[in-house]
């Protein structure tokens, strides 16, 4: 996801930059977008981790991430 979300990054900062005249505030407004789908990114992450208890929970796998999950 954070993958999907870089490549998209630098194409909006370019817009940015065209649009924006003010330099820093150009600066500003990419480095907000940038934070922004970082933490969008961790939520994600974190919702996938959360959830994996509940997919695992008949699960008798040893060795896997459901048993660290359960540690």
């Amino acid at each position: 996801m954070k993958e999907l979300l870089s490549g998209i990054i630098a194409p909006v900062t370019n817009i940015i930059d065209k649009v924006v005249l003010d330099k820093d505030e150009a600066v500003r407004l990419a480095h907000e977008i940038s934070t922004m789908a970082d933490r969008h990114a961790q939520e994600l992450a974190m919702e996938q981790v959360e959830d994996i208890p509940s997919y695992c929970a008949d699960c008798d796998c040893d060795g896997c991430l459901c048993g660290l999950a359960r540690a």
